[in-house]
């Protein structure tokens, strides 16, 4: 098996290392990962439907869906947008960092 590619180490390690541009377009493309994990209705909807392990949670999908959107729109997303995902947790890790492992097997499949 290959070796990782994102780790949740390594995503955090990204976000804590960028600043400015950079970070909102960190952010704003692994969302559009996470919102194309998402069904069709999913995405129309902003919701999530399936409680499968792809695409954001239930909790993330609403704001989730939206910035993805603002960003495929603007090509870019506000700083409260990013402060949003990058905002660490009482466990130290941001809110993106707990979709590491669909960002990985994403960058796994554009190594290929």
């Amino acid at each position: 098996m290959s070796k990782a590619i994102v780790t949740r180490e390594s995503l955090q390690n990204m976000l804590d290392n960028a600043e400015g541009e950079k970070l909102a377009r960190i952010v704003g493309r692994a969302l559009l990962v996470l919102f194309n994990n998402q069904t069709k209705d999913e995405q129309s909807f902003n919701t999530t439907n399936k409680d499968n392990g792809i695409g954001f949670t239930g909790a993330d999908a609403h704001s989730g869906c939206i910035t993805a959107k603002t960003f495929m729109k603007r090509g870019t997303l506000e700083d409260w947008q990013v402060e949003r995902w990058t905002r660490p947790a009482r466990s130290g890790f941001s809110r993106l960092t707990k979709y590491h492992k669909q960002l990985n097997e994403a960058a796994m499949s554009k190594r290929t």
